[in-house]
């Protein structure tokens, strides 16, 4: 089934970038051929006038087209590069995107007024008509311009880049963009949350320094404690060894908590942020295994007191 999945997606992307090959092909030939197709266009090639009227506008319909496909290859190359990175440090990587998102946003801007000039509209008349609206669009757009200053503090002081994991309002994820408006995190089930850059007022970044992964694992109490210690700590270079995750040293912590049935032993390893988890996992069943290879029982064994009147064992 995912072997299917991953043949259908790849279908679709050669698909994809044949449609944008031939749009481009195409686009190139309207540009070379442009003046015949103006004066192919200019005379009337029906008896009906209003048809001929249609097809006076198609120089200008093919133009729009061109610019709107140029519009989307450069975009697409954008995204490309952005994604290639070229060996390039996080910090930078950032910045492109912070700066390919702003590229998009003018090229957005720009192919719809060089669309706009080529069916006649007066652009200049705009641009200059734009300047009474500013105040009126400035004062609904706000948060607008508070997230694209916020994204741009964001990259420039470095408090977090692309790829680190963070916690934004209680929520841990792996940044994965900051755009100019918004920053997207990626938790470890897939899920994406889009926060916009103004709206974050803190953050904890657990990448900046490697991290702890904490473990603890309870034994019966009425094991012999020195022994199961003794055991445990010879055991902890093999265990690192079979766990590569782990940077440093396993430190056994001590006693975590103690009960009437079982005693809590601590221990913690430092790793990398997005190993975390795995490496909690690891250590847990090395642990396990280690302590059912020596017959080490994690609980205590169930007690059984003699009810006289019935001359039973009843579990306690």
């Amino acid at each position: 089934m995912e072997g299917r999945k991953t043949k259908h997606g790849l279908a679709k992307t050669i698909i994809h970038y044949i449609i944008i090959g031939i749009l481009v092909a195409l686009t190139i030939t309207a540009f070379v051929f442009r003046k015949e197709i103006s004066n192919y266009f200019a005379g009337d090639l029906t008896n009906n006038q209003t048809f001929n009227t249609i097809l006076h506008y198609m120089p200008q319909l093919i133009i729009s087209i061109q610019i709107i496909v140029l519009a989307y290859v450069v975009n697409l190359v954008l995204k490309l590069l952005s994604k290639i990175g070229f060996g390039l440090t996080d910090k930078t990587k950032t910045i492109i995107n912070l700066i390919n998102s702003l590229l998009r946003w003018v090229m957005i801007i720009g192919a719809i007024l060089w669309i706009l000039n080529i069916w006649g509209v007066n652009t200049t008349t705009l641009l200059a008509g734009a300047g009474i609206l500013t105040l009126v669009i400035g004062l609904g757009a706000q948060s607008i311009i508070a997230d694209i200053l916020a994204g741009i503090f964001i990259v420039f002081e470095s408090k977090y880049v692309v790829g680190d994991i963070v916690v934004i309002d209680g929520w841990r994820g792996k940044i994965i963009n900051i755009g100019i408006r918004t920053t997207e995190l990626q938790d470890i089930g897939g899920n994406i949350k889009i926060v916009n850059n103004s709206e974050i007022k803190s953050v904890i970044n657990q990448t900046k320094l490697q991290s702890m992964a904490n473990c603890s694992i309870n034994v019966s109490s009425a094991e012999p404690l020195e022994k199961v210690e003794k055991l445990i700590k010879d055991a902890l270079p093999e265990i690192k060894n079979n766990i590569p995750e782990i940077t440093g040293d396993i430190i056994y912590r001590g006693i975590n908590s103690v009960s009437d049935v079982t005693t809590e032993l601590l221990f913690s390893a430092q790793c990398f942020e997005e190993d975390l988890y795995q490496v909690q996992r690891d250590l847990h069943r090395q642990l396990k295994l280690l302590l059912d290879k020596n017959n080490i029982a994690c609980f205590a064994p169930p007690t059984y007191v003699i009810d006289e009147k019935k001359d039973d064992l009843v579990e306690k």
